[in-house]
């Protein structure tokens, strides 16, 4: 078993289990009057499940070296990161500006067109589809408010 996914599945299960005793404390209430410790229960409970699920399947596959850590880190690309990250920066910052809809598509159009170069018209169509999944699920399916910026959608 690789060490790394053996400390990563310990950390989740341990963090479920903090998640758990914390929804235990607050209350859990019932699945017709639930308390406030009714969500964090359950999502630690599913947390640890998932991790301890991924533990068992690796333990019993014995996760296989694929690569040594030196051939990982000399395939990282460090300009896609920073590029990436400087992006991500600029995204945040012109949010509000652009609104949701421009903003969502022209960065999605970067980091789909970065991280995989594709065909630009594969590209725009996954950004819109993308965007428009995002937008019905944010501003129709949880009525949550998304700034219009200047073109007003």
């Amino acid at each position: 078993m690789k060490k790394t996914f053996l400390i990563n599945d310990i950390f989740w299960i341990t963090l479920a289990i903090f998640a758990c005793l914390g929804g235990l404390k607050l209350g859990f209430g019932s699945f017709h009057q639930p308390l406030a410790g009714f969500m964090p229960f359950l999502s630690g409970l599913l947390l640890g499940l998932l991790a301890l699920v991924d533990l068992i399947s690796g333990l019993l596959t014995r996760w296989k070296e694929e690569k040594e850590d030196k051939e990982i880190w000399a395939e990282i690309s460090w300009r896609k990161i920073i590029m990436t990250l400087a992006v991500l920066f600029i995204y945040t910052a012109f949010f509000s500006v652009l609104g949701f809809i421009i903003a969502t598509v022209l960065l999605l159009l970067f980091l789909f067109r970065l991280m995989e170069p594709k065909p630009w018209w594969v590209v725009l169509t996954a950004s819109l589809i993308t965007t428009g999944f995002f937008y019905v699920g944010f501003k129709m399916g949880l009525d949550s408010q998304l700034p219009r910026g200047l073109l007003g959608f």
